[in-house]
C-alpha cells in the first residue's frame, strides 16, 4: 500500500464486505481488519474504521462486554466507598448522618467529600 489512506479505503471496504456475510468466519475476519487498522491507522482514520466495525455484530458484542465489565467494577467501586463512608461515620459516632447518607445521594456524596473518601 502507498499510504495510510489507502490502507484506510481497503480495510474499511473489506470490512463492509465481510459485513454482508453472516458466518463465523466473516466475524473473525472482521476482528483481524480491525486489528489490522489499529496496526496500521491513527486519528480520525482509525475512529472512521471504529464505526464501521461498530456496526457489525462482533463490534456490538464487544460494546456489551464492555459495559458490563464496567457497570461490575461501578458497583464494586460504589460499594467500598459506601462501606469506608459507614465505617468512618460509626467510628465518629455520626448514626443521623448515616441515616441521611443513606437516603439521601446528595448529602451522601458531601460526606464523601468531607472524609476525602474518592
Amino acid at each position: 500500500m502507498s499510504s495510510e489512506q489507502d490502507w484506510k479505503d481497503t480495510i474499511k471496504t473489506a470490512i463492509l464486505l465481510a459485513k454482508q456475510d453472516t458466518r463465523v468466519t466473516a466475524e473473525k475476519t472482521v476482528a483481524i481488519l480491525y486489528t489490522m487498522a489499529d496496526k496500521f491507522l491513527q486519528g480520525s482514520d482509525l475512529e472512521e474504521i471504529k464505526e464501521v466495525v461498530a456496526m457489525t455484530r462482533l463490534g456490538q458484542m464487544l460494546y456489551d462486554d464492555g459495559l458490563k465489565a464496567g457497570k461490575s467494577e461501578g458497583r464494586i467501586e460504589g460499594s467500598d466507598r459506601m462501606a469506608s463512608l459507614t465505617k468512618k461515620l460509626l467510628e465518629a459516632d455520626r448514626m443521623a448522618d448515616l441515616q441521611l447518607a443513606l437516603d439521601d445521594p446528595g448529602y451522601r456524596e458531601k460526606l464523601m467529600d468531607e472524609y476525602g473518601i474518592k
